[in-house]
């Protein structure tokens, strides 16, 4: 779907995603603590900076507008194939990395302003390049974001306006609602070609075609922490039935036996939960949805409650599809963009929200929570739709699909608005746990 080519748009939300990147790295206290990897072997937080100039540089300075590279170091240093991610050490300062942004951002704002009425290139059709570029930004964020949960709350300074999260949940009511929806079967449109309101997609979402599905029930509301502690609290992380064969070797061989972020304060007797957040390690909330949990994890769950994960074509029908009108949905509540009484996204809340807490958002089945709050692991394999081309890279979609990376969908609280369309398609390994990730589960008929 082609959309107008806007440069004084381009520019303003190019500009605007880049001090919401800078605002990240200002709430960390210490540079050191940006050096080094937080955790599980990942790069370290600063690597990701540079990156995303790096990849603005290289797609619209040097493939498109046909410049030579503006630092061969950093094309190296901040490639994720030349640099592995044990490798990326030694990176440069935080102010030599701001100067290289700053000069790439100028040359792509001086190269804009020349740009309209003369697109010759594919690539700037309807300004694809260009949002090809922020939603990488975007998306860069939200590692961040993930990169930095992992950091102890005591290094990193929370923002002026973070006492919204606990008038949030102060008021917010929460649904109890366990119930499920039923989702009568026969075809619907899965995947997209473009929506007028976020013309931009990724080669994955593509093309659109028809599925045909069986009845199906799907969870109203997503699984929340109490659900969860009935799971751990009746064994579920003990009982080798419950789990696949490379979820039980997965989770033996990890010592895994909670959610990420989750400890116990006590014995088991007297014991009192809590969980780190972002900028505090708090008691645990039983109304919010269970987050740091892997697809294996979440597979067990549902085998506990005699359920299983939806397919993804079940989740996007039960989340797009408009049964009166026979048409998708950009999101699960129409085709208007967020807003902040429809989704918790946008690090609005700067956490999760309780389960429910946005009936305006629901989608025309009634399920809660569809678009935002946290991504929704599918029991689907991450793999091509019939018909698909790898574009403009194969990096970002085709070498993926190896048969090791399950699908999420939905977006979380951090998610920038356009992320969070039905279509758009998450995918991790099955042991990926630090992704703002939780579920809710589905049936057969």
């Amino acid at each position: 779907m082609q959309k107008r080519f806007h440069p004084d748009e381009i520019a303003e939300l190019l500009n605007k995603a880049r001090n919401n990147t800078f605002q990240l790295y200002q709430s960390v206290t210490s540079e050191d603590v940006l050096r080094r990897s937080p955790g599980f072997g990942f790069r370290p937080i600063l690597w990701h900076l540079a990156h995303i100039g790096v990849f603005e540089s290289y797609w619209i300075l040097q493939r498109v507008k046909g410049d030579p590279t503006i630092s061969e170091r950093y094309d190296v240093i901040f490639d994720p194939i030349k640099t592995p991610r044990e490798e990326s050490k030694d990176l440069p300062s935080i102010q030599e990395m701001r100067e290289y942004l700053s000069k790439v951002r100028q040359e792509v704002l001086s190269y804009l302003e020349d740009l309209e009425g003369n697109e010759q290139s594919p690539l700037l059709q309807g300004g694809y390049i260009f949002d090809l570029v922020l939603e990488h930004e975007y998306q860069h964020q939200e590692t961040i974001n993930y990169l930095m949960r992992l950091l102890d709350p005591s290094a990193k300074q929370a923002p002026k306006d973070y006492s919204v999260r606990s008038d949030f949940l102060m008021w917010a009511q929460e649904s109890k609602d366990r119930d499920m929806v039923k989702v009568e079967g026969g075809p619907f449109e899965m995947g997209s070609n473009g929506y007028l309101s976020v013309p931009f997609i990724y080669d994955n979402e593509q093309p659109r075609h028809t599925v045909h599905l069986k009845d199906f029930k799907i969870d109203r509301n997503l699984v929340t922490n109490q659900d969860f502690l009935e799971f751990i609290n009746s064994g579920g992380y003990s009982l080798q039935s419950l789990w696949s064969p490379e979820g039980w070797k997965w989770k033996e061989e990890n010592g895994i036996n909670l959610p990420l972020f989750w400890r116990r304060e006590g014995d088991e007797d007297s014991s009192q939960w809590q969980v780190q957040e972002m900028f505090e390690t708090s008691e645990l909330n039983p109304n919010l949805p269970v987050t740091g949990v892997s697809w294996h994890e979440a597979s067990a769950y549902a085998q506990f409650v005699g359920k299983r994960l939806p397919t993804e074509a079940e989740w996007e029908k039960a989340a797009s599809w408009d049964p009166i009108s026979k048409s998708r949905r950009c999101f699960a509540w129409g085709d208007e963009m967020p807003e902040k009484h429809l989704a918790n996204f946008n690090n609005n809340l700067y956490g999760p929200s309780p389960v429910g807490a946005f009936p305006a958002g629901k989608s025309a089945y009634g399920c809660l929570d569809m678009t935002g709050n946290v991504w929704e692991w599918a029991s689907s394999t991450f793999g091509p739709y019939p018909g698909f081309e790898a574009y403009p890279y194969p990096e970002y979609s085709e070498v993926w699909f190896d048969g090791d990376h399950r699908i999420l969908k939905g977006g979380s609280w951090v998610t920038r608005a356009p992320l969070l369309r039905t279509s758009f398609r998450n995918f991790f390994r099955p042991g990926f746990r630090i992704a703002f990730a939780g579920f809710r589960c589905a049936t057969d008929d």
